[in-house]
């Protein structure tokens, strides 16, 4: 090819260049914003974690407002109940302590409640059946959650279903779960000692001390006083990862109860979302200790 020849294809060369620039950029700029529409959106969840990951251990979240007091819900008629009191309650011939015994149902034992009605101190009775007997027992010494029962070193308890003694080689140390909480619901300490060191779950922020929520007197067993003392106490957010979707929100109210008789002491290390659980009372209200 001659130079006037190369010359000649220098203009048509640059003419192609242009058309395929022009061409190009917008087939270019419609793939992109294409993947871009197409990509899929990630979904709200309620599952995933608001906080960021704590950089440094242990750590916990901010301590959150006291929860709302829970008002238990009253099932309806007729519905099985449970003796919870380590001495039983009286089957009486009238819903009063006045009316005639007819029988002592001993602590576990399983009645349909059938009828309810007040006496003249404001104690609501539940009218029972069991086989071939009817009667009244008192509210206030069963429950109407299913029970089964549980002992240690001197101490005898009912669990509502859904929580179990965790096995332990440790004769004066009892942890008590609920299912699905890595946390546990109750660690019972017992000692012939004087001094007992109380030990609390490793979930717990060591380093931060129990924010006082308040205390209350008790009786548990034979022994009146009891004082009840409620605090708050921060979860390891490096350990429980999901602490902020509890419903304590990473703070657990801890009830801890000291109970000293003539021949031993014990401690109960309760943890619950509420500061008045009616699952500790209950707890508390079944014990026996020797």
């Amino acid at each position: 090819m001659d130079m006037r020849s190369a010359l000649r294809l220098i203009p048509l060369m640059v003419i192609g260049a242009v058309a395929a620039f022009l061409l190009a950029g917008p087939l270019t700029s419609f793939y992109k914003t294409h993947a871009v529409a197409s990509r899929p959106q990630p979904s709200p969840s309620s599952t995933v974690d608001p906080h960021a990951s704590p950089t440094t251990c242990p750590a916990s979240l901010p301590m959150p407002k006291s929860p709302a007091a829970l008002t238990p819900s009253t099932p309806s008629l007729p519905f099985p109940i449970w003796v919870n009191d380590p001495l039983g309650v009286n089957l009486r011939s009238a819903a009063s302590a006045s009316g005639t015994r007819l029988a002592t149902l001993s602590q576990g034992t399983q009645a349909t409640a059938d009828g309810r009605a007040p006496d003249a101190s404001g104690n609501t009775w539940y009218h029972v059946t069991l086989g071939s007997q009817a009667g009244w027992v008192r509210s206030d010494f069963v429950v109407t959650t299913a029970l089964h029962a549980a002992s240690g070193s001197g101490w005898s308890l009912m669990l509502p279903q859904g929580y179990q003694v965790a096995s332990s080689s440790n004769a004066s140390l009892t942890t008590v779960s609920k299912t699905g909480d890595d946390l546990p619901f109750l660690v019972l300490q017992t000692t012939t000692s004087d001094t007992l060191t109380v030990q609390l779950p490793g979930l717990l922020r060591p380093d931060i001390a129990p924010v006082a929520d308040h205390t209350a007197t008790i009786a548990v067993w034979s022994v009146n006083p009891v004082t009840e003392q409620v605090s708050r106490v921060a979860l390891d957010t490096c350990k429980v990862t999901s602490a902020w979707a509890r419903p304590d929100q990473g703070w657990p109210f801890m009830s801890a109860v000291y109970v000293h008789t003539k021949g031993r002491n014990y401690e109960f290390s309760f943890f619950t979302a509420e500061p008045n659980s009616t699952i500790v009372k209950q707890v508390l209200d079944s014990v026996a200790l020797s």
